[in-house]
């Protein structure tokens, strides 16, 4: 169970619906100036959304418009689980986060085509998508924890177990992450896509499929790439591969090694990736 967002921050949260008849919340936490630079936060795979409210909370607090946004999948109201009769891949994540920044422009008209987009693990993934496919509606991206999967810099042992875990997907109907002690339930497509990212590096979705890798590889955008000591899940070799996938990003680095944070601990002991962000806006 999460936690409740502080008394002292004045949230909001809208509903967006989509076209398939479900839908998922955006909740939002303003700074005090509406002017201020705005982030979106996109969750790792298998997140609740509400994981993340002290993040929102403490960005705002530092003068940072936020929002976050729940992923496909894990709505606490309005979704659907993953299964035989509900599938979904890389292509709806992208296409719920395009939805999202654009309902974050209406809200606060100062990001209307200027929106940071900030990726966990595979919300970076997700974030990098949709920014080399809607490159006039993101001012930057922001990685923490975040990876490129590639299997070779994780070594033989993660190309097999990812390549099962897209296999257990299609026999099962659904991912069985809780059972696994990986993610949470999540979609065949979507873990067969990921799978398939992880064995070639190439990041191809959708139906028919698309590679976005050009289009990924071409997109030149500021970023702010953060990676965290012993987080086993993203470590700084994968964190790396973002950049050498993604040439054309302004990269500035950071690697956080602060007791009491991993691959996502960071999220509810916010303070020092704020203030990485923060100053890395400034400049």
């Amino acid at each position: 169970m999460t936690e409740p967002l502080s008394v002292a921050a004045t949230t909001e949260t809208y509903a967006i619906e989509r076209a398939e008849g479900t839908s998922f919340t955006l909740t939002v936490v303003r700074a005090a100036d509406p002017e201020a630079p705005t982030l979106l936060v996109v969750p790792a795979m298998g997140m609740s959304a509400g994981y993340y409210d002290k993040l929102i909370v403490a960005f705002a607090a530092a003068g940072i418009n936020a929002g976050r946004m729940e992923q496909r999948g894990h709505e606490e109201v309005g979704g659907r689980v993953a299964g035989w009769s509900y599938d979904f891949g890389y292509a709806d994540l992208v296409d719920d986060i395009a939805a999202a920044v654009d309902r974050l422009g209406e809200l606060i008209p100062a990001s209307a085509g200027a929106t940071y987009v900030l990726g966990h693990s595979l919300g970076g993934q997700a974030a990098s998508a949709y920014a080399a496919l809607h490159p006039d509606r993101v001012a930057g991206l922001v990685y923490v924890a975040s990876q490129t999967p590639y299997w070779r810099n994780y070594g033989p042992g993660f190309l097999l177990a990812s390549q099962a875990m897209g296999l257990v997907g299609r026999v099962v109907g659904h991912f069985p992450g809780k059972q696994l002690k990986f993610a949470g339930r999540e979609a065949r497509t979507l873990m067969k896509e990921w799978a398939r990212y992880a064995r070639t590096g190439r990041l191809r979705f959708g139906r028919p499929a698309h590679d976005v890798t050009t289009a990924m590889r071409a997109l030149e955008k500021p970023a702010l790439i953060v990676s965290i000591e012993d987080d086993w899940l993203a470590p700084s070799a994968t964190v790396d591969e973002i950049h050498r996938r993604m040439p054309g990003l302004e990269v500035a680095r950071v690697h956080l090694d602060e007791p009491g944070i991993d691959h996502f601990k960071w999220a509810r002991k916010p303070d020092s990736t704020v203030a990485a962000v923060q100053q890395w806006l400034s400049r």
